[in-house]
């Protein structure tokens, strides 16, 4: 029941993070990269907060996180919300 209140309390983090990303690299292509950036940045909360290191390991949040952003990323580039490259449409 912790690592859910955890998991439930660092979802905006990993939300807004994910949004801050895909703004600022509005890339097609640049998944992995864009991934690396938000786990660095859930890195950083992780080694500032003593109520994370202390709930769980690194790698295990990780294996909590990397699915979430995964959904994540699916649901907005489902909705639009993520803007697509024109590029490929203009060629064809």
């Amino acid at each position: 029941m912790n690592t859910l209140l955890i998991i439930l309390k660092i979802f905006p983090l990993v939300l807004a993070a994910v949004k801050a990303v895909e703004e600022a690299i509005p890339l097609p292509g640049q998944g992995k990269k864009k991934l690396d950036l938000v786990l660095d940045v859930l890195k950083s909360a992780y080694d500032a907060s003593t109520e994370l290191t202390s709930g769980f390991s690194w790698e295990k949040l990780v294996t909590a996180v990397v699915p979430m952003i995964e959904r994540i990323v699916a649901l907005h580039n489902a909705l639009g919300l993520f803007q697509k490259s024109t590029s490929a449409a203009s060629k064809a």
